[in-house]
């Protein structure tokens, strides 16, 4: 079995164990990424699998994952880790420790790729936002929700002037998402770019662009998008360009 990079070494705190994750695949939701190491379970109080964990973060807030046997090792199942993942705004390089505290719960301690470690919610359904409470969010997301209550999704996101490029949801474009090479040569950064994309209401999504000689492609992030829009084959989605690195995709189901 090839040695898993997104493990760090298993480490003992008094009666605790921990290791450590660094969220950097392509594809978040791997099994390499689910993973949780066999000693992390034999040092610990538990003596046998528990069917299922709680994931604990900083400010409280918990998330309830299965687990499931996997070559000698647990794998957190899909569903509950890619709600953990996508509730936290997470998939740009940050760094995670896992510490088993007993009775099934693991506190996760999540550190940006600048060091920081996130002491709050990255995310926040209220359209006013101090500038205080902003000190962990990326300026990106920052920006447009001081901005929410603004224009942002009334005229100027239906302005005939705004660039804007439609497809057909595709079975690969669930993965990864290929942008039309015309639009992106006109509109598009030339070097990777973190994008943020809203829903026609505000709800914002953290997708990374990367550009190549071959394809223009929104990657990492895009997965949770495509899950929080519950995009399906056959779906067709309009993008707008409402500012450099900011976008609104409006989505019309197949199934509607």
């Amino acid at each position: 079995m090839a040695r898993n990079i997104a493990f760090g070494r298993i480490q003992e705190d008094m009666n605790k164990t921990s290791f450590f994750k660094i969220l950097a695949d392509e594809d978040l939701s791997s099994e390499s990424m689910r993973l949780i190491p066999n000693e992390f379970w034999r040092r610990s109080e538990c003596k046998n699998l528990p069917p299922k964990v709680t994931l604990k973060v900083a400010w409280g807030s918990s998330w309830t994952v299965n687990l499931s046997p996997f070559m000698g090792c647990y794998l957190m199942e899909r569903k509950g880790w890619e709600k953990f993942l996508n509730d936290n705004h997470l998939g740009d390089n940050e760094f995670l420790t896992f510490t088993n505290e007993g009775n099934n719960c693991i506190t996760v301690d999540i550190f940006q790729k600048n060091c920081i470690e996130i002491l709050k919610p990255l995310n926040t359904s209220s359209s006013i936002v101090k500038n205080e409470e902003m000190s962990c969010v990326d300026p990106v997301i920052a920006e447009s929700k001081k901005k929410v209550d603004s224009n942002v999704y009334g005229a100027s996101s239906s302005s005939s002037s705004a660039a804007t490029f439609s497809l057909t949801i595709k079975k690969s474009h669930l993965t990864v998402l290929s942008i039309p090479v015309t639009f992106a040569k006109e509109h598009m950064p030339k070097v990777r770019t973190k994008f943020v994309i809203h829903d026609p209401k505000g709800k914002p999504w953290e997708v990374v662009y990367v550009p190549s000689n071959g394809s223009k492609l929104f990657s990492s992030g895009w997965r949770f998008l495509t899950n929080g829009y519950g995009l399906a084959v056959g779906d067709l989605c309009t993008f707008r360009l409402v500012r450099p690195r900011e976008m609104v995709l409006e989505v019309l189901h197949a199934s509607s």
